[in-house]
């Protein structure tokens, strides 16, 4: 029983750590494998009976004991996910209010870095909004280590069930942004006169695509908060077809821009309609093969960089695919996949073209990083690409039918242009990289009823709701004292009579307890530390050592320091001499 009760145990904790069950946090789920395991090894304890007299516990462990411990234990993981949820970003915003006081001039070029306006190193990424510099450019950074944070940045509500279920099905898109030029590990739009899209007689604003577009129309509700420096751009689901605007301006192939507003601490919200189309779902549906690659493109969405060794690199990556085009697309997919890393932190020590970096010699790097070398490897294969900004996957909020966006979900991928069906997402990011959540039926919705956004609703939180951050509060704190309780009241240790210490010594058998108890009677009581021969051999000096005593002595060797195991009857025999004796 004792060794199902284990194999119970172990298992338990196990299912904590692996995953079991699914809408708790991580942190919490150690915290519960670990009390399972304390409590378990506590209540699972049986041993044999050492066959040689070792020194003992004051008293043996009880279960108050066992509990006291785990408690603890417990108490402390939760006060620790608590203070590591809410220090860091706090003391993040202090460090930086204190640079900005203190180093005005470090702390404006750190801010210059996190935009991206030059070749340098990405410190730290706070916000998830995909930002470009003045030209309108996106640069790979040579090394990154961004950590991006929890920050709400845009929401999706969708107008019907159906809608969301596909969305949780296939993954939502949310396109911020695309740019079609790459040179010198620079992504930049494609310069044309801006153009006016204005609202039709009905209020909405149509976005031309492909009169053959596949798909079903997916519509809902965008709301994003105003950007300051004009960079607020049309947002929707990729493939977006109309939206309820009174005008939208294009700017470039890929950037609709939206009109300024007069209140924008409020926000934008509008209705957007769209045909999102993904490489994935063309092949599952077995429509791939009808839809071709077009002859003729424009130039630069097949040019290819100028360096040297980066187009070899390509093609030599290219060569290695066979098959009609949807075969080597899904080569190329594979081959970033298996050998490429996904990873925020990017060292290249040696300074090397960010791509190559990616492709050759550190081999890993953020979604932006996948999707530079998937455009780039479609390229060499003269399919007409490009590189797309926003966000996937998303937090999902069931009663209200919301997608909230955070900054840990900003998200880059390839598209690819085919004949009839226009752009097309060819992602080729580990989708271990992508998150997709599902909010708890009790956290509350970022959104008010009004539609806007709350102004808490960035609040320090980590993969799940604030409830679980300050419940682990309350736990931490509220088990502490019960712990201490426990170990206050349990049953004390037995001292010695008057010995005022307590024995940390196996009590003797009861044979010796009564001879040493005869020998006091008699005057000549057994000091304690002395051995049983060398008392014999003083009794004997002073010749008053009893007739047992060789037969005493050598059995209390055989069993305390020999292989011989304790006799009942001659103990009892022993017992009653030393009886006599006295």
């Amino acid at each position: 029983m004792r060794s199902i009760f284990l194999a119970v145990t172990i298992t338990t904790a196990y299912a904590h750590l692996s995953g079991w069950p699914a809408d708790l946090h991580p942190v919490l789920r150690a915290c519960f494998a670990v009390l399972v395991l304390v409590l378990g090894i506590g209540l699972w304890r049986k041993r044999e009976r050492p066959a040689t007299s070792q020194a003992r516990a004051v008293r043996a462990p009880r279960w108050p004991d066992y509990l006291a411990i785990g408690l603890s234990v417990f108490a402390i993981e939760c006060l620790f996910l608590f203070f590591l949820s809410v220090l860091p970003p706090r003391a993040e915003e202090l460090a930086y209010a204190v640079e900005a006081t203190l180093r005005p001039e470090r702390a404006a070029a750190r801010l210059l870095a996190i935009e991206g306006p030059g070749q340098g190193t990405h410190a730290t990424v706070v916000s998830g909004n995909w930002l470009w510099d003045d030209q309108g450019n996106r640069h790979l950074p040579l090394s990154t280590n961004a950590r991006p944070s929890n920050k709400p940045e845009a929401f999706f509500a969708a107008s019907d069930r159906e809608t969301s279920a596909r969305l949780l099905r296939n993954r939502p898109y949310l396109r911020a942004f695309a740019l079609e030029q790459f040179e010198d590990s620079t992504w930049s739009p494609l310069a044309i006169s801006a153009v006016a899209l204005n609202a039709e007689t009905n209020g909405w604003v149509t976005i031309p695509q492909p009169a053959g577009r596949p798909g079903p129309a997916l519509q809902g509700v965008v709301t994003l908060p105003a950007q300051s420096g004009g960079k607020n751009v049309f947002t929707a689901l990729q493939g977006a077809t109309r939206a309820k605007l009174s005008q939208i301006r294009r700017v470039a192939p890929g950037i609709l821009r939206l009109n300024p507003l007069r209140n924008p601490e409020h926000g934008y919200t509008y209705d957007a309609a769209s045909k999102t189309v993904t490489f994935n779902s063309l092949i599952e549906t077995g429509v791939l093969q009808s839809f071709v690659v077009p002859k003729e493109a424009d130039p630069h969405l097949t040019k290819l960089p100028e360096d040297e060794e980066l187009r070899q690199a390509l093609f030599d990556i290219v060569f290695k695919t066979q098959g009609p085009i949807e075969a080597r697309l899904l080569a190329i997919r594979r081959y970033l996949r298996s050998n490429c890393q996904y990873s925020l932190k990017i060292e290249n020590a040696d300074q090397r073209d960010p791509v190559l970096n990616f492709l050759l010699h550190e081999k890993r790097g953020h979604c932006e990083f996948f999707a530079t070398a998937g455009a780039l490897l479609c390229r060499a294969l003269d399919i007409p690409a490009r590189v797309a900004y926003g966000w996937s996957g998303g937090r999902y909020f069931e009663s209200p039918n919301l997608f909230m966006f955070r900054a840990r979900e900003a998200h880059s991928w390839t598209e690819i242009y085919l004949e009839n069906v226009g752009w097309v997402i060819f992602d080729t990011t580990p989708p271990s990289a992508l998150e997709q959540t599902i909010a708890g039926p009790d956290e509350k919705s970022p959104l008010n009823e009004d539609g806007e956004i709350e102004p808490d609703s960035h609040a320090w939180s980590n993969d799940d709701s604030n409830l679980w951050i300050y419940l682990a509060l309350a736990v931490g704190v509220a088990l502490l004292p019960v712990a201490c309780f426990i170990l206050r009241f349990r049953k004390r240790p037995v001292t010695l009579p008057g010995s005022g210490s307590t024995s940390l010594l196996p009590d003797p058998p009861g044979y010796l307890a009564r001879f040493r108890q005869a020998c006091a009677r008699c005057g000549n009581p057994m000091p304690v530390g002395r051995t049983l021969r060398q008392h014999l051999a003083t009794l004997a000096h002073e010749e008053q050592a009893p007739s047992f005593a060789d037969d005493l002595l050598d059995y209390h060797y055989a069993v305390t320091y020999g292989e011989a195991k304790p006799n009942k009857l001659r103990e009892s025999a022993l017992t009653k001499t030393i009886n006599k004796w006295v």
